[in-house]
Order: structure tokens, then C-alpha cells, then sequence
């Protein structure tokens, strides 16, 4: 067997959000939820985040617009305007019931509504339209291309600390993190970010993963450049027809383990969190990811992921279209 007749196989992962990162808080209301299971129900990576807690400020109601800030204790507030019909939740000329729930026991009654966790608009026969809180109105903003109206620096609204990186993958996600250890932990010894006075659960989110699929790169003769420092190449004969055959056939189906298992060793080994005891220092050499199927070296795509990611070890920008990651 020569060089000029073999190749190698590398693979791209391809991971999208299916719901906006949601606080520890939320999640235990949220998690029972029919609509909320079935858009989870695949999802198989999940991090668990903090960030400063945000909140709407200044909150009046115009004609068929909402006008709000996106704060927090830290930064400077984001203005917002919501143009009720030109977003899509609610008809011209239709009227809808707003609903504000908020952070303190005692709400205002008068405007500007103050320290409101979020809000849901009901159509005028009672019929729920949406409820949005700020991850979720900035996530369907930047994510899915709702017009609303922002003046001010959106990035320091999208930046979260990785405090953990897991995987559900053989069993729901709703189910796996119900009572899970690391939460309990990251909840009681977590200090606060923002204010003495604000609960760790408010500031403590979670943002999952749905492992969708993935891309082949199969590479024949000259592949030298596609293989990283350090990485053993694994090596295809693809001088006969049945070796050309076997090279370009896919080696995973399109939610296999292994593309979980990978996904989640190639996080946890780029940000190494502070609670993942485990940081698979020898990555890509795991027991149980691509590799194993015959892949010398795999990427993971993340489609919809409008978060800033961050540890010591590495920060993640998510802005312009789908994030590319490769070790």
C-alpha cells in the first residue's frame, strides 16, 4: 500500500439550542411543561452557567410597542423597543393582555415597572401568545431574527461563566439534572455575582445542547494538512474498490453516543470547568468517542448559540453565525 492510495476520515459534529438558556429558578418550573419536554427531549450536552442576574428596568407600554432596559448590578442598561405586531406577537390593531412578573414582593403598580423577571402577553380571549424573559427575548433576537430594537453594547448581556459541562444522553435531560449533584453543589457554594442580595438560583443557568447530526471530511492522498500536532492519523486503504467502498461509507448514525461522548470531551478539555472533576487531558484520545468509529479528528458546530462561553482557560465568542470549535 502506498500514500497514493489511502486517506483519512475526519468529522464535523453538529450541535444547535433548541431553547434559550434559562435559570435554575425557571427550569424547575419549565421542566414540566409539555412544549418545553418535546423541544429538550433530544437535546444530550448541557452547561451549567452564571452570570450576573438580569432583569427588566423602566418598562412602559406604548401603542402596540413595549419599551424596556435589559440590566444587571454591573453594566450600563441595553434600551430596548418591542414592536408588538412587527415581531410577531400580536396582530395590527389587535389588543393584548401584558402580564409582568417580578423579582419583589411588593410590584409597582404605576409605570415604569421596576425589577421584573419577565413578561407573557395573553390575545385578548385569554389565548397565551409568548413569555419572554431577557436570555430569552435577546436569545430569539439574535438567534431567530425577532426585529426588536436595541441601543446599547448587547455583549455584556451574553457573557456566562462555565461553571460545569455534562452529558443526558441516556436519559432525558429534565431527568438527569433533578437533583443532580453538581447543581446542588455549584447552588450552595456559588457566591452571588451581582448583589448580596439576590438568590444563586436566579444567577445560576443552564443552556443545553442538541446533538443533530454530523459532516464527513473524507480526505484521500495528500491529507498531511488535516491532521493536528500530535494526533495519530488513522489510515484507509483505498486501493481497491472494496476499500474505497468501506472509506466513504459513514461510520455513525446521526445521533450516536459517540458524537455526545465527543462533543462533550471536547468542551470540557477546551474550558475546563472548575466542577467537572474529570478534564480528559489526553484528548482526543477517549475511550469512547469518533475516533473509536474510525474518525482521526473531529470539529463541533453549534448553530444558534448567541452566548459569550468563558473560563480562565478559554473564551468562547458566539456572535456571527454558527460557532466553529476545534482543539
Amino acid at each position: 500500500m502506498t500514500a497514493e492510495f489511502t486517506g483519512i476520515k475526519n468529522i464535523e459534529i453538529v450541535a444547535t439550542t433548541q431553547y434559550p438558556i434559562v435559570s435554575a429558578y425557571e427550569y424547575e418550573f419549565l421542566k414540566v411543561e409539555a412544549e418545553i419536554q418535546s423541544r429538550m427531549s433530544n437535546c444530550s450536552i448541557y452547561f451549567i452557567l452564571q452570570r450576573p442576574l438580569i432583569y427588566f428596568n423602566e418598562v412602559t407600554l406604548g401603542d402596540a410597542c413595549v419599551f424596556l432596559d435589559i440590566v444587571d448590578t454591573v453594566h450600563e442598561p441595553l434600551h430596548c423597543k418591542i414592536d408588538l405586531p412587527e415581531c410577531g406577537l400580536s396582530r395590527q390593531g389587535e389588543h393584548v393582555w401584558i402580564e409582568l412578573q417580578f423579582y419583589k414582593k411588593e410590584p409597582d403598580l404605576q409605570p415604569p415597572y421596576n425589577d421584573v423577571a419577565a413578561f407573557k402577553i395573553a390575545r385578548d380571549d385569554g389565548a397565551f401568545v409568548v413569555w419572554e424573559s431577557p436570555q430569552k427575548l435577546l436569545y430569539e433576537a439574535i438567534a431567530n431574527g425577532m426585529p426588536v430594537r436595541f441601543d446599547g453594547n448587547v455583549n455584556d448581556y451574553l457573557t456566562y461563566h462555565v461553571h460545569y459541562i455534562g452529558q443526558a444522553f441516556s436519559q432525558k435531560v429534565w431527568s438527569r439534572l433533578t437533583g443532580h449533584h453538581k447543581m446542588q453543589k455549584i447552588l450552595t457554594l456559588q457566591d452571588t455575582l451581582a448583589s448580596k442580595n439576590a438568590r444563586a438560583p436566579f444567577e445560576i443557568t443552564l443552556l443545553m445542547l442538541d446533538i443533530i447530526g454530523f459532516d464527513e471530511v473524507n480526505l484521500a492522498f495528500n491529507y498531511d494538512f488535516a491532521v493536528p500536532a500530535g494526533v495519530t492519523p488513522i489510515v484507509y486503504d483505498i486501493g481497491t474498490e472494496d476499500g474505497f467502498a468501506e472509506f466513504n461509507r459513514p461510520r455513525l448514525e446521526p445521533r450516536a453516543q459517540e458524537l455526545t461522548s465527543e462533543a462533550e470531551a471536547m468542551l470540557i478539555n477546551m474550558f475546563k470547568p472548575s466542577y467537572n472533576d474529570v478534564l480528559f487531558d489526553r484528548y482526543p484520545n477517549i475511550s469512547n468517542g469518533t475516533r473509536k468509529a474510525g474518525y482521526t479528528h473531529a470539529t463541533l458546530r453549534i448553530d444558534k448559540l448567541p452566548v459569550i462561553l468563558e473560563t480562565e482557560h478559554h473564551t468562547q465568542p458566539a456572535l456571527d453565525g454558527p460557532v466553529e470549535l476545534d482543539i
